[in-house]
């Protein structure tokens, strides 16, 4: 048990409630964001059952796709009105060439679209979550589903706490697990964690499991979504490894400390410890570090090439969700009093321009431990 460290979000009864601070720098006023409807359309099948994805990156897009391959009624929504239109229009993702978007997959821009679902995937970056959550309403007390990964740099919340805050009243769950959108998108099968309250797992099941997508359910939505965040940040580190040329052996070292890392922080959060043996935890690491669409792993390349960091973060469509990570984990370690070397130099590299090696010396020079510590 935790005594003064308080977390940063608190599961109670499937809902999800934020305990860190409020965004302080927006200004906004958060609105009650829920559409008055009754969207629970009595009498449907499951199959008949409408699905709301928002975001319309690469797996927010990809999910949609799985569902609508599926045959389920599914809506695609994007903030930016011209580039729904266009993502409509021309049936194909810019960033998923080659692959035809689904004809009676609907993509709105328009929130009234989102009237009649009964599940909601959020897959908003993390660091845009506040925002857009600020301004988009949703149907009132339908289940929200994060496939986003981070950790929001001004409050250390995960996603679906920086959403409890905005959207009280509803259950919450986690997707996550190996699931780069480019192989989803060529109709290979995923295997993915599903995290949260019972009734949100069972909904998950009855909607996605399946052929092309296999699902294992757990309540540690806690862990689930820490296992998600920090991945990022373990690949980064193996991404500049490998880009330094120093061999399967140091990277394959790297990832199973950071594992520890993550096992470490997940402790101390009340996180079920099995829960980083499974799909959200080695799973997902294993891809993100090895995987040649991974953008950490990329990120991290870029580093040992010579690049500035945000110079390389600035000019990619997609986003590499380990840069900000690593600032807020090492912040919400220091919280619950966890040491996280790794985490702790990936952030010096990209945030204080710290030179590599005198990353890679500070990580060699730490005195010998247990394995598990």
């Amino acid at each position: 048990m935790v005594s003064r460290h308080a977390p940063a979000t608190r599961i109670t009864s499937g809902r999800v409630v934020g305990e860190a601070v409020r965004h302080q720098s927006s200004g906004v006023n958060h609105p009650s964001a829920d559409l008055a409807v009754d969207d629970r359309c009595p009498g449907a099948t499951t199959q008949g059952m409408r699905t709301a994805v928002i975001g319309t990156g690469t797996w927010g897009t990809a999910m949609a796709v799985i569902l609508a391959r599926m045959d389920r009624p599914v809506v695609l929504w994007g903030r930016d009105p011209a580039k729904t239109a266009t993502l409509d229009r021309e049936r194909q993702h810019p960033q998923l060439p080659g692959v035809v978007l689904p004809a009676d997959l609907r993509i709105t821009a328009d929130p009234t679209d989102l009237v009649g679902c009964d599940l909601i995937f959020w897959a908003v970056p993390t660091q845009h979550t506040r925002a857009i959550a600020s301004i988009l309403p949703l149907p009132a007390g339908v289940p929200v589903v994060s496939l986003s990964k981070g950790l929001e740099q001004t409050t250390l919340l995960t996603v679906t706490g920086i959403l409890g805050e905005t959207y009280p009243d509803r259950p919450y769950g986690a997707l996550s697990g190996p699931s780069h959108a480019e192989e989803v998108m060529a109709g290979h099968p995923v295997v993915l964690a599903a995290a949260g309250p019972d009734e949100v797992g069972r909904l998950l099941v009855e909607r996605l499991h399946g052929r092309a997508c296999r699902l294992y359910t757990t309540t540690d939505l806690r862990g689930v979504e820490l296992g998600g965040a920090l991945k990022n940040v373990v690949a980064v580190a193996a991404g500049i490894a490998e880009g330094l040329g120093l061999g399967d052996n140091l990277k394959a070292a790297l990832i199973t400390r950071g594992l520890a890392e993550i096992r470490r922080l997940g402790r101390a959060a009340g996180a079920q410890d099995v829960t980083f043996a499974g799909m959200a935890g080695i799973g997902d690491l294993l891809t993100t570090c090895y995987s040649r669409h991974g953008r950490n792993r990329a990120l991290g390349l870029a580093i040992a090439s010579g690049e500035n960091p945000l110079a390389f973060l600035r000019r990619q469509a997609t986003v590499a969700e380990g840069a900000w990570t690593c600032r807020a984990a090492t912040a919400l370690a220091a919280q619950y009093g966890v040491d996280l070397p790794l985490s702790t130099q990936v952030e010096a590299v990209i945030w204080r321009d710290a030179p590599v090696q005198a990353a890679l010396d500070a990580l060699f020079a730490r005195s010998p431990k247990e394995e598990d510590a």
